[in-house]
């Protein structure tokens, strides 16, 4: 089978690792060898808080790895990770080369503002659903 590139993201539970999740950054990085993939990039991207909480947990550390894999791993990594206690999510998606070249670049050498698209719908004039009726 032909190997794609993937960005596998892992979402930890701070609680139930230690550190930063560096000992399981190892088993993760040892894990996507076995299933065969060439890691070409692994990043922590910080201890993040959500902005909606999941269940209990309002905060996350966050493993993001580029590799590739044969088109039948990513379900194979999700089987063996959606019941470990210490991940709380598991995003794994297709990826292009430079698709998030503007993301990792320091802010004041990024082509788009501070400002979230959703700022323009903060202030709106509409109505929201429920309100006002």
């Amino acid at each position: 089978m032909s190997k794609s590139l993937y960005e596998v993201m892992f979402v930890l539970d701070p609680q139930k690792v230690e550190g930063n999740g560096e000992a399981f950054d190892a088993a993760i990085q040892a894990q996507l060898k076995e299933f065969g993939g060439e890691i070409s990039r692994v990043k922590f991207l910080e201890k993040r808080t959500f902005a909606r909480p999941m269940g209990k947990h309002k905060v996350g550390l966050y493993w993001d790895y580029i590799v590739e894999l044969d088109g039948t791993v990513p379900a194979q990594i999700k089987e063996k990770y959606r019941l470990d206690a210490q991940v709380l999510r598991i995003g794994i998606f297709h990826w292009k080369q430079g698709q998030d070249d503007e993301v990792f670049k320091p802010r004041d050498e990024r082509i788009f503002g501070e400002e979230s698209f959703q700022d323009q719908y903060d202030n709106d004039n509409y109505r929201s659903r429920g309100r006002g009726r």
